[in-house]
């Protein structure tokens, strides 16, 4: 079984000129968004190191680990509450 895939001249013709409406959304509200998050997490953790004399990669590395052990302790409390629960 052989699928022969090809763009012809009338597809090409027929095709709409612009980017789909979900494209066209997340171009212009999800990815400016998303890098203005960064560049003030970034100016955040810039002002941090200035203020306490640790270097930013120490204060992130820190704050990933308290992130990591938060979500460690939810889990925890999840699996504590469902047993729980069965019982």
């Amino acid at each position: 079984m052989e699928i022969n895939l090809t763009v012809t001249r009338d597809y090409m013709l027929r095709k709409d000129a612009g980017p789909s409406a979900a494209k066209l959304l997340f171009d212009t509200r999800a990815v400016p968004l998303a890098v203005n998050m960064a560049g003030s997490l970034e100016v955040a953790l810039n002002r941090a190191a200035a203020r306490s004399g640790l270097r930013p990669s120490l204060i992130l590395a820190g704050l990933a680990g308290a992130g990591a052990l938060a979500v460690l302790r939810l889990v925890r409390a999840s699996r504590r509450t469902r047993t729980r629960r069965a019982v």
